[in-house]
C-alpha cells in the first residue's frame, strides 16, 4: 500500500526587518514557479493528490511582529496546522530559497512532525541547498538539493516503494547523526521535457490581489510568469545561483514551446501581461531579438517585463527598440558598482561604464523605464571606491535606484570567502540575512558609515521620485505604485 497519496507543497511567509529608526523592509510575493513546475511532474504522475499553499499570498497584509526588529507577514502558524489537519498529507514539500525565511521554514517541519510524526518532510531552495546541514534538523527528513524537477518525484516514488534512498541524486539527509549529501547528476538538461507549470494547483488568480511582485509590480492585474531559459553563464563573487543551478549551467528553452505558454496562460486564464523570471533573461541577445520579434507578432495587446537584473552588455540599441516594440515597460540594469577595481575582482560581467548614459538615455527616449541596481560594501573595499558607485548611481537618469548591501549570500563565493577569512561580524545570523545592513567587516570604512550612505544615498535620490515617508511606512506605497504604475496601459 503507498505511504504517499496526498503532498501539500508550502511556500513559509516572508520576514520584513525593522531599522532602528523604524523604517520597514518591503514585502513581496511572487507566483512560485518552482514549485508549479513540481506540482506538475507529480500530477503527471497520476499518483497522487496535490496541493500549494502560499503562505505569502494567502494573507498577505497580515504581520506579526517576532522580535523587535522582525516582522512575518502572510498567513499565521496556527493556520498552517489547520490546513495540515484538514487536508492530512503524507508528505510536505517546503520551499527554502530564501535565507531569511529559513527559520520558519523549520518551524513548519516542527509543526508538521507534531501533528504526525509520520508525514514526511522535506526542504529545497537556494538556501536549502547551500547550507543542507543548517535546515536537517530533527524534524526535518530531506533536503533536495538544486532544481528538484527530477529528484522530488523520485524521491516520493522511493518512499512510496520502500526503496533505497541511498540511491537518488540530488538529495541529502541525516543518518546516525551523520551529514549524507548525494552528487547532484539530474541537472534538467532538456527545459522542454518538463510539463507546464500547474497553475490550476497554485492558483494563478491569488497573486492579482494587489499583492506586490518581487522587483517592481507589473502594470497589467492579471499577470503571469514564464522562464525561458535557467541558470546564467556567469559566475559573479556575490551570487548564489550558479550553487542552485550549477556552475555556468545557462540553458534554453525552445522559443516556439514559450510561445505556446503564453497563448495557454492567455486562453486559460486571460492574462495581459508576463514577467519573464529567467535567472539571466538577457543572455543570449540574437534570441531575445527572435523572441522579441514572435512577441510582437502574436502578442501585439500584451506587456512584458523582466523583473531580474538585465545583462548590460548585451542590451544593444535594436534591441531596445524591440523591447519597445514588443511592450516591454520596465528594466533593472545591473550597473552593480562604479569602480573598476571593484568589478574585475567581483563581477564576472565587463559593463561598459563610459557608454552607460548614452544607453540609458536610449532606453528613456523609447520609453522604458530604467532602474538601476547598485552594491557598496564589498570585502576591503575603500572609502572612495564607495564614493565612485553613489556618485555613478545619482548622477545617472534612472527612474529609481536599488542601493543595497553586499551580503554573503549562502552559495555564493562571497559566503565561503568570508566564513574562511572570518570576515563576518558577530552578529551575524543566516537566518536573518537582508540587503539594508551590512554584515562583511571592512577595515577601511566602518559598517555605521556604509549603512548610513547606504540609506541617505537612497533617500536622497528617491524623494525626488516617490512619498519617501510612505514609502518607509507602508513599504511599497501607494506613491510608489502609482509611479512605477504612472497609467494602467502599456507602451
Amino acid at each position: 500500500m503507498d505511504k504517499i497519496k496526498r503532498i501539500l507543497l508550502v511556500v513559509p511567509p516572508g520576514t520584513s526587518f525593522v531599522q532602528p529608526d523604524g523604517t520597514k523592509q518591503c514585502k513581496e510575493c511572487f507566483p512560485p514557479l518552482g514549485l508549479a513546475y513540481i506540482a506538475s511532474q507529480l500530477k503527471a504522475s497520476g499518483q497522487y493528490d496535490v496541493r500549494v499553499y502560499d503562505m505569502v499570498v494567502e494573507d498577505f497584509w497580515n504581520e506579526t511582529f517576532v522580535s523587535d526588529d522582525a516582522v512575518l507577514y502572510g498567513s499565521s502558524f496556527e493556520k498552517y496546522q489547520k490546513v495540515l489537519e484538514e487536508y492530512r498529507p503524507d508528505l510536505v514539500g517546503i520551499q527554502c530559497m530564501l535565507s531569511s525565511r529559513s527559520n520558519s521554514a523549520l518551524e513548519l517541519c516542527r509543526i508538521t512532525k507534531k501533528l504526525d510524526n509520520k508525514i514526511f518532510t522535506v526542504l529545497g531552495g537556494h538556501h536549502a541547498t547551500a547550507l543542507p546541514g543548517h535546515v536537517l534538523k530533527k524534524d526535518t527528513d530531506f533536503v533536495v538539493l538544486g532544481e528538484s524537477d527530477h529528484s522530488f518525484p523520485e524521491l516520493a516514488s522511493c518512499l512510496n516503494n520502500g526503496c533505497d534512498v541511498s540511491k537518488i541524486n540530488g538529495i541529502a539527509y541525516k543518518q546516525n547523526g551523520r551529514l549524507i549529501l548525494q552528487e547532484r547528476r539530474n541537472f534538467v538538461k532538456d527545459l522542454d521535457s518538463l510539463p507546464l507549470p500547474a497553475w490550476d494547483i497554485v492558483g494563478l488568480e491569488k497573486y492579482w490581489l494587489g499583492v506586490i511582485s518581487m522587483g517592481a509590480p507589473p502594470k497589467k492585474k492579471r499577470y503571469g510568469v514564464v522562464n525561458t531559459s535557467r541558470g546564467c553563464p556567469h559566475n559573479c563573487y556575490y551570487c548564489a545561483v550558479p550553487c542552485h543551478t550549477g556552475e555556468r549551467n545557462y540553458r534554453e528553452r525552445d522559443l516556439e514551446r514559450v510561445i505556446s505558454e503564453i497563448k495557454l496562460l492567455v486562453d486559460k486564464y486571460g492574462i495581459e501581461e508576463v514577467q519573464f523570471a529567467d535567472d539571466n533573461f538577457f543572455v543570449n541577445k540574437r534570441r531575445i531579438k527572435r523572441l522579441c520579434k514572435l512577441l510582437i507578432s502574436n502578442f501585439p495587446e500584451l506587456c512584458f517585463s523582466v523583473p531580474t537584473g538585465t545583462d548590460i552588455p548585451n542590451l544593444d540599441f535594436e534591441l531596445i527598440d524591440l523591447l519597445k516594440e514588443a511592450r516591454f515597460h520596465h528594466l533593472i540594469l545591473g550597473i552593480e558598482t562604479g569602480d573598476i577595481d571593484i568589478q574585475g575582482r567581483f563581477v564576472d560581467k565587463k559593463i561598459d561604464l563610459t557608454g552607460l548614459r548614452e544607453k540609458i538615455k536610449y532606453i528613456k527616449d523609447a520609453g522604458l523605464e530604467p532602474s538601476g541596481m547598485f552594491m557598496i560594501g564589498f570585502p576591503d573595499e575603500t572609502r572612495e571606491q564607495v564614493q565612485r558607485t553613489v556618485e555613478l548611481a545619482t548622477s545617472l537618469d534612472l527612474d529609481r535606484i536599488y542601493l543595497i548591501m553586499v551580503t554573503p549570500l549562502p552559495g555564493s563565493q562571497l559566503y565561503d570567502y568570508c566564513m574562511e577569512n572570518k570576515l563576518l561580524y558577530s552578529d551575524f545570523d543566516v537566518g536573518r540575512l537582508r540587503y539594508s545592513n551590512t554584515f562583511i567587516k571592512n577595515r577601511n570604512i566602518s559598517r555605521q558609515e556604509l549603512e548610513g550612505i547606504r540609506r541617505d544615498t537612497w533617500r536622497n535620490y528617491m524623494s525626488k521620485r516617490i512619498d519617501i515617508e510612505g514609502y518607509d511606512n507602508r513599504g511599497w506605497s501607494e506613491a510608489l505604485t502609482k509611479i512605477l504604475k504612472k497609467e494602467d496601459r502599456c507602451l
